[in-house]
């Protein structure tokens, strides 16, 4: 993982924990994207910082508490801004969240809005990067919302963490919730493709 990334990561777990406790509702995250894939071992390129995130009350339904966050962020010295999705949209609601120090970087924060992306935050892992522990998804959930997302380069992280799977991958596990979750057929194409 870029040495770069370091910095801000630490900010936005401290903002994440203060936003927990300011505002009395406990926030749960974990690194996504390439980060995530880059933190499991694989070598990956990526410009910015993809989180998901879970919350009780959402701010999928809670209009309050999304502005409440927004202004605690904002008040803080970042800029937040809630992206909502169309009815049929795959990413309902997404926060935008550029945090200015100590690196100016721009994440993007997915919020659960599936059961199963709940549970995935509930299997986060916390892997220790650049002296700095964080929290990110296990790979098998990783490789399960890349399997959902089936972008190209979704596709080809998936095929690098299949490749050289961490010690913590259960492949069987994984190609029974794949089933589960309908992207069985998904995931033996990536399988195959390796073959």
């Amino acid at each position: 993982m870029e040495q770069r990334f370091a910095p801000a990561l630490d900010t936005l777990r401290k903002l994440f924990e203060g936003a927990s406790t300011s505002l009395q509702i406990p926030i749960r995250f974990a690194l996504i994207g390439g980060l995530a894939v880059s933190a499991w071992g694989v070598v990956r390129a990526t410009q910015d910082i993809d989180l998901l995130a879970d919350s009780d009350p959402s701010p999928l339904g809670n209009l309050g508490f999304r502005r409440e966050l927004q202004d605690f962020l904002e008040q803080r010295g970042c800029t937040a801004e809630w992206r909502v999705g169309e009815p049929d949209d795959p990413i309902p609601l997404l926060l935008r969240l550029g945090v200015p120090r100590p690196v100016a970087l721009v994440a993007d924060v997915l919020w659960a809005h599936k059961r199963w992306h709940r549970e995935a935050l509930s299997r986060r892992v916390t892997l220790k990067v650049s002296r700095l522990e964080v929290f990110v998804l296990h790979p098998e959930e990783l490789i399960l919302m890349k399997l959902e997302a089936g972008g190209p380069q979704d596709l080809l992280d998936v095929e690098a963490l299949l490749s050289n799977p961490p010690p913590e991958l259960d492949l069987k596990r994984l190609k029974r919730r794949a089933v589960q979750l309908r992207l069985g057929e998904e995931l033996q194409k990536c399988l195959r493709r390796l073959r």
